[in-house]
C-alpha cells in the first residue's frame, strides 16, 4: 500500500490535539471539584453564622453532585427540623428509610432522626413507634433520654419518673442532674393531688424553691416583678413569663431573668 509521506506530519498535530484536550479535561475536572467544595465550605459558613435558611440552600446544591451521600441527606433533614419545617424532615428521613443497601446502625440512626423528627411535629406516639425499632447498644442513651423528653411533653409524669429510673439503673447520672429532674416530677405529681410523693419529695431537696412552695401549699412560681423578661440559660429562647422548664429545649430550672441594659 503507498503511504503519502505527508500523512506523517499529521501525527504531531493529533499529538498536541490529544494533549490540550487532556490538559481541559483535566482543568475541568479540577473547576469541578472546586466548585462542589465550594458548596460544602458554604454550608459551613452559613452553619457558623446560624443562617439555616442559606445553610439549607447551599446543602440542597451541595446534594446535586452527591445524590447518593446518606450523610447529606440526613443533614438535610436534620437542617429541616431545627428551621421547624417537620413534614419537610420527616419525609427527608423517611424517605432514606426505603435504601435497601444500608447497615444497621445507619437505618437506627436514621430511626432516631425521625423521631427526632415526629417530637418536633406533636407526633408523640410516632415518636415511640419509631424509638421502639431502635435496639443498638450505642443508641441506648439517646433513647432512653428521648422517651423521657416524650413523656414530659405528654405530661404523663409518673412514667417519667419510671424513664428516669430506667437511666439511673444504666448509670448514666453523668449526662443529666437526676435528683434535680426527679424533684420537678414529684412537684408536678404533688400539684396534680397525688400526695403519696410528699414524704419522698422532703427527704430529696427540701430546701429548692418549687419544693417550698409545693409543699407550703403556695404559689410555686417565683415573683421577679412585673413586666420581666426571662431566658433559657440552655437554649437562649425567651419567654415573657417564669417558667421551671424551659418551652423550647425542655430543660429543667433553666430560666433566668433577663438583664435589660438602657442606654
Amino acid at each position: 500500500m503507498y503511504l503519502e509521506i505527508w500523512w506523517l506530519l499529521t501525527i504531531p498535530v493529533f499529538f498536541v490535539l490529544g494533549w490540550f484536550t487532556s490538559r481541559w479535561d483535566r482543568k475541568k475536572s479540577r473547576l469541578n471539584k472546586l466548585a462542589k467544595s465550594k458548596r460544602l465550605e458554604d454550608v459551613i459558613y452559613f452553619l457558623c453564622e446560624d443562617s439555616y435558611e442559606c445553610a439549607t440552600n447551599a446543602l440542597k446544591n451541595s446534594i446535586k453532585n452527591y445524590e447518593k451521600s446518606l450523610v447529606l441527606q440526613r443533614s438535610l433533614g436534620t437542617m429541616f427540623r431545627k428551621q421547624g419545617f417537620f413534614d419537610k424532615a420527616i419525609e427527608t428521613h423517611a424517605a432514606l428509610l426505603s435504601v435497601r443497601k444500608i447497615d444497621k446502625t445507619t437505618k437506627e440512626s436514621i430511626l432516631i432522626d425521625l423521631a427526632k423528627d415526629y417530637l418536633g411535629a406533636g407526633i408523640f406516639d410516632r415518636a415511640m413507634d419509631a424509638l421502639s425499632l431502635v435496639s443498638g447498644k450505642e443508641f441506648q442513651i439517646e433513647v432512653l433520654f428521648l422517651k423521657l423528653k416524650i413523656e414530659e411533653r405528654l405530661k404523663n409524669w409518673e412514667k417519667a419518673l419510671e424513664r428516669l429510673e430506667d437511666i439511673e439503673q444504666k448509670d448514666l447520672s453523668s449526662y443529666v442532674d437526676i435528683d434535680r429532674v426527679r424533684v420537678h416530677l414529684l412537684c408536678e405529681l404533688i400539684e396534680q393531688g397525688n400526695n403519696k410523693y410528699i414524704k419522698k419529695l422532703k427527704s430529696l431537696n427540701s430546701e429548692h424553691p418549687r419544693v417550698m412552695g409545693v409543699l407550703s401549699g403556695r404559689n410555686n412560681k417565683v415573683n421577679h416583678g412585673d413586666a420581666a423578661s426571662f431566658i433559657c440559660n440552655s437554649c437562649a429562647s425567651k419567654f415573657d413569663t417564669f417558667f421551671w422548664r424551659c418551652h423550647f429545649c425542655g430543660v429543667w430550672d433553666s430560666c433566668d431573668k433577663l438583664i435589660k441594659i438602657d442606654l
